[in-house]
């Protein structure tokens, strides 16, 4: 039987590639706790190394080192935070109960567990929600779709102090998520205002849509009431992307590709400037721009349909992000989704969101510019 330190050094590529920083931030503290690191091993892993692929190799072979007892408490903690990679890599525990060695067993290809990351739609269930064909909205068949995200997350800046720490959890989150829902994410970081507009504007013309059956377009930065924040973006120069730009590049008119199907669009960013207690805010600038466009003229179909926003937080009010565990938005969102997409449509899992702030006063979740005609199921595993 492979000792556990060697499992760990033999898949320890796989270790530095699959580790996302949420997880290294909860295997620390595990460490810690179970008494496997000490206290500067831990803040050497967390703070000395900037990269998550750095923080992850530290983390890996601090704890290899230390022997097969120590290396088999991490894989019991990593089982227990990413199954999913476990799975992948075969780094299921191994104990020894009496004299009987036991191992966790995979799962029957295509029946997924209760206990995996996201809990996949079982073939009942799609056959009865998607035979309401005036009321659901189609799905095309996985062999042959090509669904795209666009993920743009702005993270640094000009000013140094105004850098988003903890927004990379939030990509990595929102990235696994979309991956695992089945769209190829197209990717920016820290871009300018022009930038945006022209990351927009490229991804609105890629061929791909016509044989794709919806889109996310998700974007987390600084914000004003209206606006994205670009990272030229000061108190004193503003460099701004209207919110409103996005539903003009993807209408009807302009993306012919995504006519008719539905268009997701999730914002984490401040329209406000109150700030949380342990939280920084996203907030780009003191005073907050209340501008807003009105609508354009009508064309033969509706200019503007098969949108739903959902932002993180109210006109005028925050949005609360953790320096190391991400946005509470983002991270509500991703659970939420995990969790219930299985069986909800788009607007009841929103609404789900929502309730897990009715308690949390600081700030609320909210649906905005709600063109959906049908209901949008994301079907997982479909």
């Amino acid at each position: 039987m492979e000792a556990a330190d060697q499992k760990m050094k033999r898949l320890r590529t796989g270790l530095l590639n699959g580790l996302s920083s949420g997880v290294i931030a909860d295997l620390v503290d595990e460490m810690q706790g179970a008494g496997v690191i000490n206290t500067s091993e831990s803040e050497e892993i967390l703070q000395a190394n900037a990269t998550t692929k750095n923080k992850a190799r530290v983390l890996i072979d601090t704890v290899s080192r230390k022997g097969a007892t120590a290396s088999e408490k991490f894989i019991e903690s990593l089982n227990g935070a990413d199954k999913e990679l476990c799975r992948k890599l075969d780094l299921c525990l191994i104990k020894n109960v009496g004299s009987v060695p036991t191992t966790c067993t995979p799962p029957a290809p295509g029946i997924p567990m209760p206990d995996e990351w996201l809990t996949l739609c079982t073939q009942q269930d799609y056959d009865t929600i998607s035979q309401k064909t005036g009321e659901v909205y189609e799905t095309m068949p996985k062999q042959s779709r090509k669904r795209l995200a666009l993920l743009i997350n702005n993270i640094e800046f000009e000013k140094p102090e105004m850098k988003r720490k903890g927004a990379e959890v939030d990509e990595e989150q929102m990235q696994k998520l979309l991956n695992d829902l089945g769209y190829k994410v197209e990717k920016h970081n820290n871009l300018t205002a022009e930038g945006m507009k022209q990351a927009v504007v490229a991804f609105a013309n890629r061929e791909e849509h016509i044989e794709s059956d919806s889109t996310f377009v998700v974007l987390m930065s600084h914000g004003l009431r209206d606006k994205i924040c670009g990272k030229l973006h000061t108190e004193s120069k503003e460099d701004t992307f209207h919110i409103d730009n996005v539903f003009d590049i993807l209408n009807n008119k302009n993306c012919k590709g995504l006519r008719g199907k539905p268009k997701v669009v999730i914002i984490q960013a401040c329209r406000g400037t109150n700030l949380g207690h342990a939280y920084v805010s996203d907030s780009g600038a003191p005073e907050p721009s209340a501008d807003y466009e009105e609508e354009g003229p009508f064309y033969p179909v509706h200019k503007e349909s098969d949108f739903i926003c959902f932002c993180s937080s109210t006109p005028e009010s925050v949005s609360l992000r953790h320096i190391q565990n991400g946005s509470i938005f983002i991270q509500k969102l991703v659970e939420v989704m995990r969790q219930n997409a299985c069986k909800d449509d788009i607007e009841e899992l929103f609404f789900k969101v929502q309730r897990l702030f009715q308690s949390f006063t600081k700030q609320l979740p909210v649906k905005e510019r709600g063109t959906l005609m049908k209901k949008f199921y994301l079907f997982p595993g479909m």
